[in-house]
Formats: C-alpha cells, sequence, structure tokens
C-alpha cells in the first residue's frame, strides 16, 4: 500500500473515544479515590487512543489484502498486536 492509498484510508477512517467513558474507565481502575484525572489529560489519553485504534486497522488492513481477503478478521488484528504494542509502549 503506497502513501497516498494510506492517507486515503485514514481520510476514510472514523473512530471517537468519548470522554466521559475514558475517565471512567480510568477512575474504576485507581486504587485511591482522591485521584482525578485533569481535562487536558483526558483529550490526549482520547487522542492516543485514536491514534492507536486507527493505525491497527490499517495495519490490519495491509494483512488482509495481502492474503486477497477483503474483510478484516480477528486473526488479521492479532497477528498485527505484537508489532503494535512495541509501536506503541
Amino acid at each position: 500500500m503506497d502513501r497516498n492509498t494510506e492517507e486515503l484510508v485514514y481520510s476514510e477512517i472514523s473512530t471517537v473515544f468519548q470522554p466521559d467513558v475514558v475517565k471512567e474507565v480510568f477512575k474504576s481502575k485507581f486504587s485511591n479515590p482522591k485521584n482525578r484525572v485533569t481535562e487536558d489529560s483526558l483529550e490526549l489519553i482520547c487522542e492516543i487512543s485514536k491514534a492507536l485504534a486507527m493505525e491497527a486497522a490499517l495495519r490490519s488492513g495491509k494483512i488482509a489484502i495481502k492474503e486477497k481477503n477483503s474483510v478484516v478478521t480477528l486473526e488479521h488484528v492479532e497477528s498485527i498486536l505484537p508489532q503494535l504494542m512495541l509501536d506503541f509502549p
């Protein structure tokens, strides 16, 4: 997949992480109830999550295309996870 195709795919992918949901997930994992998540950090977390989801979709799509599949399956996503986790520490 060339650079122009990747940009086209990125422009077609739409993902949204609801800040209130992300905040509740974080709050559920805090051991100290006094811990807080600022609006700036919440916005950053949502943007990083969006970038991670879009990158996973693009990489999974590339694998599906290489295998001549028109549908991305769970196996495609699973195959990109090890490298994705190294790239997004």
